[in-house]
């Protein structure tokens, strides 16, 4: 949806005029003032005896239709006077999506911390069971919020912060449901440091082991102890093995890390974790920094991500975001406001966090892009966003099925008046959603698709068409199948090898009779999906295969280089791609 924004320009010359009227015209723009001041408020008084009784109408409807769901009048100023706990009036809901597919929403609103179910995507939701009470001390900032996991023997874990005493040392609770969300334990304290904690992050690896990473303040204590100032907090972990009724083993990743912005944690295609979290360097530089571990109880070296250079002693209140794909490929989404950079970005590593690629910006610099979340599913890479136009928020997501090295051009997803929580982003049987609470629109829950790469059909008669309408100029024509594990092998070393021949006419043709979505699934995550994609829809027998070569009998990969003139170079088995690419530039 479009969005204006005012001209610089005309803003600027508007207050000018303003300010030279007051300058010589006191008393004529004093009486002005009045005048327009008198006509806004009959305006309004208007406006609001005719918009009433709808509002009514609109109210009473959404309160009998979606009663967990904030009402279209609800705004940011009502948001913040709601008291309920329920999910209306909620400053942050955290989603989780169980290994029965059922969905689970925790969320804090009027100082508890309540989890609900829900078995239609987040239409409804069954009643709320409250897990704890902690009033005007329950930890609601800005990247504060409950976290959900659950392990493999179905427990289903709650965490969540609060304020202890007065001096505002925190402290992260947990509570566990072992009768699939029946019922909860009394939160029990996740760290036995008496010191403070907050922003806890939970991951549940392979053998169903919970790994929890905290911002921590023993440190601090210690050097303001001993007369030694310390900014900020450290960063914490710990391993549970019995379903996080206890944690042992905590320990220090990293001494010194921003206390306010949360901590964003993934594992590994080897299950290890690894940890993303906004540094302290010198001359209290709140970079950002990576960590994956070596073993379990082992953190690698620290891991600069990028050089923003922001100096601050200040609490950004803003976290980053961490994705690992399958090829163990690390994406980092984060905000800065350094001297080197400003804004959002992201960025990605192949090996391992040793380095990172260069940093790119996310969304639109002028709109305040920020929040940004990442998220790795089997067939793509996902990234969201919020942005704010001075008037409306917001969420844009793109997606990149090549692992973060090309993307699709951002797609508004969903916008709101008022106050709204962070878009965060979850899966489902290999399916992406947002997930977005909004005081006007209530919970959302929506489903994120790709752009479906187009599999068109290959049937007798085909291969004429293809090369008359590819005469004139090269094309290569390439026949694979799922049964070949050298196509499945080769398949991504064309999509690799083509992105710098994006102009050169390419036919991929699938010939095992899978179904259309799977074949254009594989495709997809190879690079190829913009390429002109066809899969058999026939059994591909003999009289296919003599119609392109009487001589083939079947053998799989093969690959047809047609010039210009429509004579054909035909190479049987894996290709060699110097070969092809030395072919391609003697066609030009």
């Amino acid at each position: 949806m479009p969005r204006t924004r005012l001209n610089k320009a005309t803003k600027s010359n508007n207050m000018q005029m303003a300010l030279i009227m007051n300058r010589k015209y006191p008393l004529l723009s004093t009486t002005l003032g009045l005048i327009q001041g008198l006509w806004r408020a009959c305006l309004v008084s208007v406006i609001c005896l005719l918009v009433q009784p709808l509002a009514l109408a609109q109210h009473s409807h959404a309160a009998q239709t979606k009663p967990n769901a904030a009402t279209p009048a609800a705004t940011a100023s009502t948001a913040a006077q709601c008291k309920d706990t329920t999910l209306q009036c909620a400053r942050s809901a955290t989603p989780l999506f169980t290994q029965d597919g059922t969905l689970w929403l925790a969320w804090a609103g009027g100082g508890a911390i309540s989890i609900a179910r829900s078995n239609d995507l987040g239409v409804s939701f069954e009643p709320r069971i409250e897990i704890a009470q902690h009033g005007a001390f329950l930890d609601t900032g800005p990247d504060a919020r409950p976290q959900l996991v659950s392990d493999k023997q179905k427990n289903l874990l709650v965490a969540y912060g609060f304020f202890r005493d007065k001096n505002w040392n925190a402290q992260v609770n947990i509570s566990r449901s072992s009768d699939d969300g029946k019922s909860f334990s009394t939160p029990a304290p996740l760290s036995q440091d008496p010191t403070s904690q907050r922003f806890p992050s939970l991951l549940t690896d392979p053998q169903g082991q919970i790994f929890a990473s905290w911002i921590d303040k023993r440190l601090v204590a210690q050097a303001n102890k001993s007369g030694k100032k310390q900014l900020g907090g450290s960063i914490a972990y710990a391993w549970s093995n019995d379903g996080a009724q206890t944690f042992a083993q905590e320990s220090i990743a990293q001494p010194s890390s921003c206390e306010c912005c949360r901590i964003a944690s993934a594992l590994t295609p080897d299950g290890l974790p690894v940890i993303l979290y906004r540094a302290i360097f010198e001359g209290s530089i709140r970079d950002h920094a990576t960590q994956t571990f070596t073993s379990r109880t082992q953190p690698g070296p620290t891991q600069r991500v990028s050089v923003d250079a922001w100096a601050t002693d200040s609490c950004p209140h803003h976290g980053p975001a961490l994705a690992i794909s399958a090829a163990g490929v690390q994406h980092v989404a984060w905000f800065t406001q350094g001297s080197a950079r400003i804004g959002s970005f992201y960025a990605r590593s192949t090996d391992q966090g040793k380095t990172y690629s260069n940093p790119v910006t996310i969304g639109d610099p002028e709109a305040m892009p920020g929040r940004p979340y990442l998220l790795s599913t089997p067939s793509a890479l996902w990234l969201t966003w919020k942005e704010f136009d001075g008037k409306r928020t917001a969420v844009f997501a793109k997606y990149s099925t090549d692992d973060g090295v090309q993307w699709s051009p951002p797609k508004l997803i969903a916008e709101t008046v008022g106050y709204s929580d962070h878009p965060l982003l979850i899966q489902r049987e290999g399916i992406a959603y947002l997930s977005w609470l909004t005081a006007a629109q209530g919970y959302r829950l929506l489903k994120l698709e790709t752009d479906n790469p187009k599999l068109g059909l290959y049937q007798p008669g085909d291969w004429k068409k293809i090369l008359t309408d590819g005469r004139g100029k090269p094309q290569i024509v390439h026949f694979w199948g799922f049964t070949c594990g050298p196509c499945l092998e080769e398949l991504p070393r064309w999509g690799a090898f083509l992105k710098d021949f994006e102009n050169v006419k390419t036919v991929f043709i699938e010939v095992d009779q899978v179904p259309l979505e799977t074949a254009a699934q594989a495709l997809a995550q190879a690079g190829l999906e913009r390429r002109d994609n066809r899969a058999s829809a026939a059994v591909f027998d003999e009289y296919l295969r003599f119609e392109i070569d009487p001589k083939w009998q079947g053998e799989l990969p093969i690959t047809l280089l047609v010039n210009a003139k429509g004579e054909i170079r035909r190479i049987r088995g894996a290709v060699n791609f110097e070969q092809v690419g030395a072919w391609l530039h003697t066609q030009r």
